[in-house]
């Protein structure tokens, strides 16, 4: 795969190529990838042998001889041996900001820890921690909300004086100590009005928090610097290149998060691009006006390779803590559990005429909506309210998304194809752990078509893949994902074939952010981003695609991520 050849003078960069029938001289060529078998996901998803790339775009695609006509005395010639290679890889959802930031700088553990494990683990990061500084960190089970196995005592017994906030492996919910409550001021009296704040038998805040009240809570927390969001905005592009992937959205951005991704860029030149999608109405470590306020000045933080016309709304929870608003009741055992109505649904986090007027509102402004919604009570408000919008403003080119579509009801199937609304998945759902058996006891047989990927496709829908890291997922490595995809663990019914598993991750990704003719497939014309993998993954034991590895990135004709040699 190291071969490389330098172009003579005998290969003329003026040789003639027949495009549409008419002559052309071939541009000279800045790097020709040669003897690869390059799937390109085009249209017709054609394999060609070799590409040539100038000013970070394709200008050739197709056998070695034709290419080859690209080379002047200039141009670098890469033999790649054989390889496979595909597009730059797209994770259509993920939490990359806040998950490195977990890693580097917060109190990291596994959602596979024990209480007695997180009890260690905060017990450590306390001892080098200032007095009384915050402990941020997590990610532990979301099982463990109402099992009885964690409360505040336990963090208080390592931490009676720093504060501590632990998230959840969903992403939504929150574990504290007293001090933290403290801090929030969350006391019995606050508990009594707020049913997102847990209680124990006394009425009095037990450590749990729920959605708003986690949300809440996290605007008490000091602020990183400037600085360290840079530090994490280099570190995730960096993880991202070695797994293979060129673009990745960030699925709930707020302003620290979007200006670091814009400096560094300004500054430094990413080496991936990201798709921001700003936090809009949520309850998230951010008021409503400070959300709404970094949309509007959106253009302020956008650049060559950060992109800011998107907004993300959170319509419901999650099942497993019983805030994903459903068309049926949740399961009986677990709506005893928390002491609730057998006739218990869940609900949503806004009215249906605040997510209808919103999705007018910012569609109005050229924004692309993400909205978040896990039940099928909140996939049909969220449907409604595209299809509102649609009929308010007309089609536009804003190719809209339903986060995680984890439970779609049967009428809803088709809806997606006729609204143009992609649904964004993420496979670790459907992978066995411990949030997959919190979804078992929340909502039972429903589960087994969670979310419903070949339902969907066969009617017709975009689907677009999402790690949703760091919420239940274990990394950003999409080769596990797509391998999951092919043979689902939970629902194998709903497994779909590897080439549109593969279209997922590329050209199903790509047109959520409306960049099809840019990114998403190997085509003359855009943006040069490749991965070359380890193996044949169209011609491996499904096992084998989970043990994929990218010997060599490229973003924008540049390689970014060059494996070590073996």
């Amino acid at each position: 795969m190291h071969t490389v050849l330098r172009a003579t003078s005998a290969v003329l960069a003026l040789a003639g190529l027949c495009l549409g029938g008419v002559a052309t001289a071939a541009p000279g060529a800045d790097t020709i990838y040669l003897n690869a078998r390059i799937h390109t996901q085009d249209d017709d998803r054609s394999i060609a042998q070799a590409v040539a790339i100038a000013n970070g775009r394709f200008i050739a695609v197709g056998d070695s001889e034709a290419v080859r006509k690209h080379a002047d005395d200039d141009t670098r010639i890469v033999d790649l041996g054989g390889s496979t290679v595909v597009p730059g890889i797209i994770d259509g959802h993920g939490h990359y900001v806040r998950g490195f930031k977990r890693q580097l700088f917060s109190c990291d553990f596994s959602s596979s820890a024990t209480p007695d494990e997180i009890s260690e683990r905060v017990a450590g990061c306390v001892a080098d921690a200032k007095p009384g500084e915050w402990v941020v960190g997590g990610a532990w089970a979301s099982a463990y909300a109402d099992s009885g196995k964690i409360d505040k005592k336990r963090l208080d017994a390592v931490s009676p004086d720093n504060p501590v906030y632990l998230l959840d492996d969903t992403g939504h919910n929150g574990y504290v100590n007293s001090k933290a409550l403290q801090a929030a001021g969350f006391d019995k009296e606050r508990a009594a009005g707020m049913a997102a704040i847990q209680t124990d038998a006394h009425g009095e805040p037990n450590g749990i928090l729920f959605e708003q009240a986690a949300g809440e809570l996290t605007r008490t927390i000091p602020p990183m610097s400037d600085a360290k969001y840079q530090q994490t905005v280099r570190h995730a592009v960096d993880e991202a290149n070695r797994f293979g992937i060129t673009t990745f959205v960030e699925a709930r951005t707020d302003r620290p998060t979007v200006r670091a991704y814009h400096d560094v860029d300004r500054n430094d030149g990413l080496h991936a691009r990201v798709a921001t999608f700003l936090q809009y109405d949520t309850d998230f470590n951010e008021t409503a006006a400070e959300q709404r306020k970094t949309l509007a000045d959106r253009a302020r933080y956008r650049s060559d390779n950060v992109h800011t016309d998107f907004a993300k709304l959170y319509l419901d929870g999650v099942p497993p803590a019983l805030t994903a608003s459903l068309l049926e009741p949740y399961e009986a055992g677990a709506l005893e559990a928390k002491g609730l109505p057998a006739d218990y649904e869940g609900e949503l986090r806004m009215t249906a005429d605040a997510i209808t007027q919103d999705a007018i509102e910012l569609a109005r402004q050229g924004v692309t909506v993400k909205m978040h919604a896990t039940g099928d009570g909140s996939v049909r408000a969220a449907l409604d309210a595209f299809e509102a919008a649609r009929e308010a403003i007309g089609a536009r080119e804003l190719h809209h998304s339903i986060a995680h579509a984890s439970v779609v009801d049967e009428a809803d199937l088709t809806r997606f194809a006729e609204l143009d609304v992609a649904a964004d998945v993420a496979p670790p759902l459907w992978i066995r752990g411990p949030y997959s058996s919190a979804m078992r006891n929340a909502i039972g047989h429903r589960y087994d078509k969670t979310p419903p990927t070949k339902e969907l496709l066969d009617a017709g829908a975009v689907i677009a893949y999402g790690s949703d890291w760091p919420s239940i997922s274990s990394s950003i490595n999409p080769w596990p994902h797509l391998a999951s995809m092919v043979e689902r663990e939970i629902g194998p019914e709903e497994s779909i074939s590897l080439q549109a598993a593969m279209d997922t991750m590329t050209r199903g990704a790509a047109y959520t952010l409306n960049l099809s003719d840019q990114i998403g497939s190997i085509e003359v014309g855009k943006s040069a981003d490749l991965v070359v993998l380890d193996r044949n993954i169209f011609d491996v034991p499904n096992a084998e695609i989970a043990q994929t590895k990218a010997l060599r990135t490229v973003f924008r004709g540049k390689t970014v991520y060059e494996a070590e040699p073996r």
